[in-house]
C-alpha cells in the first residue's frame, strides 16, 4: 500500500482519514447540502454480496464533513443501519459550541448512534499537547460517544509512537471512562488493545484495488475494523461494500465524492446503499 504521506495522491485524504479541506465548510453554512446535478439519489439499486457474513454484523459508518442539516437528519433517520457518525466541526472541534452541532449530536446519540470528533494526529507528528487539547476541547463543547485520532502512524512508526498514542487515549479516558476511541491506521497490531476501532482504509476505489487485508487482523471481529471508500461510481458502490466487508470490516462506507473533500455530503446513491446495508441486519 502506498505511503499516506505521497503528495501525488492527495495525502490530506488518505490513511487515517483526515479533515479534507475542513469540517463544516463544505455544506451551506444554513445546512442545505451543495448541488448535487440532476442524478437521483437510489435510482441504482445496489448489491451486496456477504456469503458467510454474521447477520447484523455489518453496518454504516459516516464521516459527515458537512454541517448539520438535512443531510444529518438523513443520517440520524437511518439509526440504527448507521451506527456512528464522526463530527469535524471546524478540521476539529473548533474553538466555540456550535448549537447546530449541539442539538444534532444528542438527536443522533439518542437515536443510538454512535457520534465521535475527528482530531487530526498527523501521522503522529503532531505534539502530542495540541491533539490532547482537541480531545479536551471535544468535551469541553459538546456530548460525544468518543474520539476519532485521524491519520494515524505509518508501519515503521507503530512501536516508537505507542508510547504517545497510548498517552492521548488515556487523556480521552480521564474525561470519559467508557470513551470509544478509533485510529486511523491499516499497521500497529497492538494499537487494537487500547482503541476500540481501527479505521484501515480511507482512500479511493482505485486504490482499494490493491488493498491487503493485514495478516495480523484478528478473525471473527469485524466490529473492529473500518473501511471508507471515495471515488466510487454507483455501478461499483456494491463491489466496493462486498469486497469491504470480504476484507474484515463491520462498519463499512462507500461514497461517489471525490477530492478535495469525499466526506462533503452524502453520495448520491446513499438511499440505496443505506437499503443494501440493512438487508445484512437480522
Amino acid at each position: 500500500m502506498r505511503s499516506c504521506r505521497t503528495r501525488a495522491l492527495g495525502a490530506v485524504c488518505l490513511l487515517g482519514l483526515s479533515a479534507c479541506g475542513g469540517g463544516g465548510g463544505a455544506a451551506d453554512p444554513d445546512g442545505a447540502p451543495p448541488d448535487r446535478g440532476d442524478a437521483a439519489d437510489g435510482a441504482t439499486a445496489i448489491t451486496v454480496d456477504a456469503q458467510g457474513v454474521l447477520p447484523g454484523s455489518v453496518r454504516m459508518a459516516v464521516p459527515a464533513y458537512f454541517a448539520p442539516g438535512p443531510e444529518w437528519q438523513r443520517l440520524i433517520a437511518a439509526a440504527p443501519t448507521v451506527g456512528m457518525i464522526i463530527v469535524n466541526p471546524a478540521s476539529g472541534p473548533g474553538t466555540s459550541t456550535d448549537p447546530q452541532y449541539t442539538q444534532a449530536i444528542a438527536q443522533a446519540r439518542a437515536a443510538g448512534i454512535v457520534v465521535l470528533g475527528y482530531v487530526s494526529t498527523s501521522y503522529g507528528q503532531r505534539p502530542v499537547a495540541d491533539v490532547i487539547a482537541d480531545v479536551n476541547s471535544y468535551y469541553n463543547l459538546y456530548s460525544l460517544s468518543g474520539i476519532y485520532l485521524a491519520e494515524g502512524p505509518m508501519e515503521a512508526d507503530c512501536t516508537p509512537l505507542e508510547a504517545q498514542y497510548r498517552s492521548v487515549a488515556d487523556a480521552a479516558h480521564a474525561r470519559d471512562a467508557h470513551a470509544y476511541l478509533a485510529v486511523g491506521t491499516h499497521y500497529c497490531p497492538t494499537y487494537v488493545y487500547f482503541f476500540d476501532l481501527m479505521v484501515e482504509f480511507a482512500m479511493s476505489w482505485s486504490d482499494y484495488q490493491s488493498y491487503v487485508v493485514p495478516t495480523w487482523m484478528p478473525s471473527g471481529s469485524p466490529e473492529r475494523f473500518c473501511h471508507f471508500i471515495s471515488d466510487v461510481p454507483a455501478s461499483d458502490a456494491g463491489a466496493a461494500i462486498s469486497r469491504a466487508i470480504a476484507n474484515g470490516a463491520g462498519w463499512v462506507f462507500a461514497t461517489d465524492q471525490s477530492e478535495p473533500n469525499p466526506w462533503g455530503q452524502l453520495p448520491v446513491y446513499f438511499d440505496a446503499e443505506l437499503q443494501a446495508i440493512r438487508t445484512l441486519a437480522p
